[in-house]
């Protein structure tokens, strides 16, 4: 069984490190050839859950790194989902799977860069709703895998020949769960409730470059009300698609196996050590906002369900960051409601 892993990041050299624990075949893609070099020649040294030091084949050759690749994982962000999907195109081979973690729509924008040789090739594409690990990188050669999670969901974009994951692959990766279908992972990500109602509410603090710790001293109990709202409109378009879901604190101490009773109470405890970042130009806006609640919102939209507290944030961060989250994001533009089910192999919905 072979590897590629697109994206040298903090996912993505855990992911390496793990796959190459396991004993399998793995290539990593950088766009930073120094990077390469770095990995190339030192190596990582895997830190945390984990203890040990590996030999990296890392290269910034993309047809070199998924030539004769049986899973290919792409672990970039979300905005560099569609220039990754472009380069793969020529190179694909057939029966490949392209796997996406996690997914914020990816699977979706993948189906339609790739187009027809999908059934051609018979590609599979699958996305998660979550990263399997928290991470950590130092570029300098160092990983650490702080946390596993549990019950990461994993969904197929469905084709007239393929309808699942590979066993081979969730043998893998045991820590995913097969989901029903890519609005299911989608609609289960839980950063994009999370992540950007705390960022927004602390934007002074973190515009100036203070120092503080993300949920320990940037959660409120307000914070957490507009937190619990936002995922009350996640779920009420989940529950329209009828898409398998659960409130974010049932989500988080499933992750994580613990039994938190508030979620005021469960983000500080679940990452006590968490820093704020520095700046706002920072995926828990430009990641998160785009691909996490514009897609929300829009699918709102197109169904008739009302999103005032998701719209507020989207509109909020656009006039502040001056961009336009809704024009960059997944926004469904040309797609009727009844085309949008069909994306996700929905049958139908209510």
């Amino acid at each position: 069984m072979s590897f590629a892993v697109i994206g040298a990041g903090n996912t993505g050299q855990a992911i390496a490190c793990y796959l190459t624990l396991q004993g399998k075949k793995v290539k990593l893609y950088s766009g930073c050839p120094k990077k390469v070099e770095v990995l190339s020649h030192r190596g990582l040294e895997l830190k945390g859950m984990y203890s040990a030091r590996l030999s990296i084949e890392a290269s910034n050759n993309i047809e070199e790194v998924i030539k004769d690749a049986e899973f290919i994982i792409i672990t970039t962000t979300s905005f560099g989902h569609k220039p990754i999907f472009k380069q793969l195109k020529p190179f694909l081979q057939s029966n490949q799977t392209i796997a996406i973690f996690p997914g914020y729509w990816g699977a979706v924008e993948c189906k339609e860069i790739l187009g027809p040789i999908i059934d051609e090739k018979n590609i599979t594409i699958a996305e998660t709703s979550a990263m399997p690990f928290v991470s950590k990188a130092d570029n300098g050669g160092t990983v650490y895998i702080n946390k596993i999670k549990n019950n990461v969901q994993i969904s197929v974009m469905p084709t007239p020949m393929n309808l699942s994951i590979s066993k081979t692959f969730l043998e893998a990766f045991p820590q995913l769960i097969p989901a029903n279908n890519i609005f299911e992972t989608s609609l289960n990500n839980t950063n994009v409730v999370i992540h950007t109602p705390i960022t927004l509410f602390n934007a002074s603090r973190i515009d100036a470059s203070e120092e503080f710790k993300f949920y320990g001293h940037g959660v409120s109990p307000l914070t957490v009300t507009y937190i619990e709202k936002l995922d009350k409109e996640r779920k009420e378009i989940a529950d329209l698609f009828k898409v398998q879901t659960k409130d974010i604190l049932t989500i988080l101490n499933e992750f994580y196996g613990t039994n938190y009773s508030s979620l005021y109470d469960a983000l500080p405890g679940l990452f006590p050590d968490a820093m704020a970042p520095t700046t706002l130009n920072q995926r828990y806006i430009t990641e998160d906002i785009p691909y996490g609640l514009v897609p929300i919102s829009e699918l709102g939209r197109k169904v008739g369900i009302k999103t005032p507290y998701t719209d507020s944030i989207i509109e909020t961060a656009s006039l502040l960051i001056n961009k336009d989250f809704r024009t960059e994001g997944v926004n469904f533009n040309g797609i009727t409601k009844e085309g949008i089910a069909s994306l996700g192999g929905l049958t139908q919905y209510s």
